[in-house]
Formats: C-alpha cells, sequence, structure tokens
C-alpha cells in the first residue's frame, strides 16, 4: 500500500477514534490524538498540534449541535468564559512557533500525565451541580463567587490548547463542573461549544503560518466530524466512569512514549 495512502488511513482512524471517545466525555480528544500522529503517524509534534486543532473544530461543533437540541449548552457561561481562553490560545499557538520540539514535548507528556490522573480518580456526579429541567430548559445554580477562578482556568486552558494542539476540554471540563457546579450533562455541551471557538483560533494561527497539511488536515476534520455524532449520542446515554479510567490509564502511556520518541 502507499505510503501516503497509509498515513491518510491512520490518520481518519485515529480522529475518528479520538472523537468518538472524546465527545462522550466533552473533550476534543487532542491529548490523544497528537501523541497518536506523533507516534503512528509520524507527523513531527508541530504539525501534529495543527492538525489535531483542525480536527477538533469539527469534533467539537458536530457534538455541539447534539448537546443543543436537548438544551444542555449554557452559551451565556461559555462565552463569558471564551473571552479569556481566546487571548490564552492566541499566546500558546504563537509559542508553539519559539519553543523547541522537545520542550514541547514534555509540556504535552505533563498534560497528558495530569488529564490520566483526573480521569482515573473521577468520581460520580453525585450532587454536583445538581438541576432539572423546567419546562423545556434545564436549569441550575452555578457558583457564580467562582467565576473568576473560572476566567483564569479557561486563559490557561486556551493557552494549552494552542500550544500543545488540544481542545482545552481536559481543564474547563473540570472547571465547569467543580469550580463552578454546573451539571456533567450541561458541562460537557458547553465545553465543547467552548472548544469549538478556542480550536477555530488556533487553527487560525496555524493556518496563517503555514503549518497545516491541508491534505491530512481534511481527513482529521471528516474523521472529527463523524466521531462527534457517534461519541455525543453515546455520552448522552451512559455513565463514563469506567471509560474515564480506562483512558486515564492509555494518557499516562502515550505521555510516557512521547517523552522517550523524542528524546
Amino acid at each position: 500500500m502507499n505510503a501516503v495512502l497509509e498515513q491518510i488511513i491512520a490518520t481518519f482512524l485515529i480522529i475518528l477514534s479520538a472523537a468518538t471517545l472524546g465527545s462522550m466525555i466533552g473533550v476534543g480528544g487532542g491529548f490523544i490524538i497528537v501523541p497518536l500522529l506523533n507516534l503512528v503517524v509520524m507527523l513531527p509534534i508541530k504539525q501534529a498540534v495543527a492538525t489535531s486543532l483542525l480536527s477538533i473544530i469539527a469534533t467539537s461543533i458536530s457534538a455541539t449541535t447534539v448537546y443543543v437540541r436537548k438544551k444542555l449548552v449554557d452559551f451565556k457561561l461559555g462565552l463569558c468564559l471564551e473571552i479569556s481562553s481566546i487571548i490564552g490560545v492566541m499566546l500558546g499557538a504563537n509559542l508553539l512557533y519559539i519553543l523547541s520540539e522537545l520542550f514541547i514535548a514534555f509540556l504535552l507528556s505533563i498534560v497528558l500525565v495530569y488529564a490520566g490522573i483526573r480521569m482515573f480518580i473521577t468520581k460520580t456526579e453525585k450532587n454536583v451541580g445538581d438541576g432539572g429541567y423546567k419546562g423545556n430548559t434545564y436549569r441550575y445554580e452555578f457558583k457564580y463567587h467562582n467565576l473568576l477562578f473560572g476566567v483564569i482556568g479557561s486563559f490557561f486552558a486556551g493557552m494549552a490548547s494552542g500550544l500543545l494542539g488540544i481542545g482545552g476540554g481536559i481543564i474547563k471540563l473540570p472547571i465547569l463542573v467543580l469550580i463552578l457546579s454546573v451539571p456533567m450533562h450541561v458541562a460537557i455541551g458547553t465545553s465543547l461549544f467552548m472548544i469549538s471557538i478556542t480550536s477555530t483560533t488556533g487553527s487560525i494561527i496555524h493556518i496563517v503560518r503555514g503549518l497545516v497539511n491541508y491534505e491530512l488536515g481534511i481527513v482529521a476534520m471528516a474523521g472529527g466530524l463523524i466521531g462527534a455524532q457517534i461519541g455525543s449520542r453515546i455520552g448522552l446515554k451512559i455513565k463514563a466512569i469506567w471509560l474515564r479510567k480506562i483512558f486515564g490509564i492509555i494518557l499516562i502511556i502515550f505521555a510516557i512514549s512521547v517523552v522517550l520518541k523524542n528524546i
């Protein structure tokens, strides 16, 4: 089989799988996509970051439409937090061109380990921002006094997105659930909405700077669109506690692999 065709097929399958799993738990899946594109498709870290963000645009927008139909997206809160996130992603995307590949690989590994530990130790959603349907709208009370912490956290989530090629959902979701007490399914929908804005901003910068492989980018977006539709529908029906634990172990393994490969 032609080497280019193998690369395209591998990219599509990686994005499809990551988008399916990521959209189930409210993240773009970039923390899986970047290391796999680097390790399997053999893309340099910086190209993997740019390709990952393109796929996350498709994943997040596609998945958000599912949650919007269920009225599980808090647009007002999402836009409020995204202001600082956009500033962060612009900074992170430009830092990508300054920092060395080895440093980025180590930084990505730290984020992967953090995400892995968070997912592995995450408990059930008991009493976290419990809300309920009133009429056709899901209503709840989030912690307004913690909004400043949410804004600061969103800035760092945005910076991680632009620099590491992740959507930032691994940081945004804990902010929404643990700091602002947003119900889990609303947090997932809102996180995906926020990710769509963050990843688009980062991608524009990488496109302008000429870092994007358009052939793989189109394939990545196709995989993201399809995977997100599958994963978001599954995520609305099941509890993801065991999936998170398995995911956590896999992420830590990826983190070790990325560091070893780039050393």
